[in-house]
């Protein structure tokens, strides 16, 4: 189960059968997973000039992010989103990423995160207390926007240092999920000429420009701060003050716009959307949601959370993990081949476009029993075995997997116990809830959920 069948080397590539490129064009997430649905975990897709394979089986993946990674590059598919992340870690490539990959790694020490934690628990603390009414009266709320507005907190505060007011935090969500939108239109016309209007192109532009004026606002704050002797315990002030030991160099302000643009966008939203995905199937499920807060109960003892009881809460882990399989925050991604290659079986062509979907190997039964259901037992240790982790990779694989996986799966835990020790929570009947794809993959009209107290 999940071993790449033995086809002659070189043989073709199977094309998506009954399914039209205007579907891709309309619905890219449907059509890619129909797509996945056919061949053996690696599909062409489209005909004629247009040279485009989704990848999803684990040994394919590994050869091009691992095996052959030279060969895999952040190619022209990435070039709508390259407009809104500029040439950051996320985008760029060669000498320039592994500078970049240098200078950027001391700020996600572990130590970083462990003073994190606190921000994240103090962060949902003062969020809950804003919901007391909505408690009170028995109203729902949206966790995902919640959520949302949490993790804003957080990134800001970790990132940045600063606090901000709800209004700006709103600013900032809707600015940023405009130029998400921009990008999900922008990077599936690959097969368009680039000089041909697209729809949303001009409001992507004025997205990208008005966030651009308050990231850019940031980073001269902080380095006013740090000329005043400011200790600079925030993201951003090491990312201003790190040195390549090679060369001594130090990051412009645009390769610091590059960087944090791309963790501010991804990294808020991203974690945000894990943790409301979390909430939709604890719902769902009363039994795990009441190990959950069993073992939150057990190890807490009526203390709230820190980083070093994340250890304690394997099941919480568990849980995290599991809804990354069946809700990767990014379920598709993209790379262009430099030269011809050979991925297991078929012959890929140099210049193709590259998409790896985590979430068709996530939900794929030929590499994980029952795929479709919630079941975090699947990452205790005896069942978490070497097939499981080749078929798992919310985060990527090889030298490009994030960056930011720690902290992510940090938030979320400590997010996720923080709230289950305080409440109950519950799906409101009759609520209908479906994803949509906008380079993350969120609830579409939001997660609204009904919170009771708990003694």
């Amino acid at each position: 189960m999940g071993t790449a069948p033995e086809i002659d080397a070189t043989a073709p590539v199977p094309g998506v059968r009954g399914v039209s490129l205007v579907a891709l064009a309309k619905d890219p997430f449907g059509y890619c997973m129909k797509a996945a649905q056919q061949g053996d975990g690696l599909v062409r897709l489209g005909a004629g000039p247009v040279r485009a394979y989704l990848v999803s089986h684990p040994d394919y993946v590994r050869h091009i992010l691992v095996g052959n990674a030279a060969n895999y590059i952040k190619g022209s598919i990435m070039d709508g989103i390259r407009l809104a992340l500029g040439n950051g870690l996320f985008t760029s490539d060669g000498d320039f990423w592994r500078r970049q990959r240098r200078l950027m790694q001391p700020a996600f020490h572990n130590r970083r995160i462990q003073r994190m934690a606190e921000t994240v628990v103090e962060a949902t603390d003062a969020s809950m207390a804003s919901w007391a009414p909505a408690v009170a009266n028995g109203t729902p709320i949206d966790i995902l926007r919640e959520s949302v507005q949490i993790n804003i907190t957080i990134i800001l505060k970790t990132l940045f240092g600063t606090d901000i007011d709800d209004k700006r935090s709103t600013r900032l969500h809707d600015l940023t999920d405009q130029v998400f939108a921009g990008m999900t239109r922008r990077v599936w016309t690959f097969f368009v000429p680039s000089w041909l209007p697209t729809p949303g192109a001009s409001a992507y532009g004025r997205a990208i420009e008005a966030l651009d004026q308050e990231i850019y606002a940031l980073i001269a704050a902080r380095r006013a701060a740090l000329a005043d002797g400011d200790a600079g315990e925030d993201l951003l002030s090491a990312l201003i003050q790190a040195e390549d030991a090679e060369t001594g160099e130090r990051m412009s302000d645009r390769q610091l716009r590059d960087e944090v643009f791309t963790i501010f966008i991804a990294g808020y939203e991203s974690t945000a959307t894990g943790v409301a995905w979390a909430w939709h199937l604890l719902t769902g499920h009363p039994e795990a949601a009441a190990r959950l807060r069993e073992e939150v109960d057990r190890v807490l003892d009526g203390r709230r959370p820190g980083y070093d009881d994340l250890a304690e809460l394997t099941y919480t882990r568990q849980v995290v993990s599991e809804t990354f399989r069946l809700y990767p925050a990014f379920p598709m991604y993209f790379r262009g081949s430099v030269e011809d290659d050979v991925v297991g079986p078929y012959a890929i062509p140099g210049g193709a476009n590259i998409i790896i979907s985590p979430y068709a190997t996530h939900h794929d039964p030929r590499h994980w029993d029952d795929p479709e259901t919630f079941d975090p037992d699947r990452f205790t240790p005896e069942r978490y075995d070497a097939r499981a982790r080749d078929a798992y990779y919310p985060f990527g694989k090889g030298q490009r997997m994030c960056i930011g996986e720690p902290m992510s799966l940090t938030i979320a835990q400590l997010l996720i116990a923080t709230i289950a020790q305080a409440y109950e929570v519950r799906a409101v009947p009759g609520a209908q809830v479906t994803g949509r794809y906008a380079m993350t993959y969120q609830p579409k009209n939001g997660l609204p959920v009904v919170l009771t107290p708990r003694g």
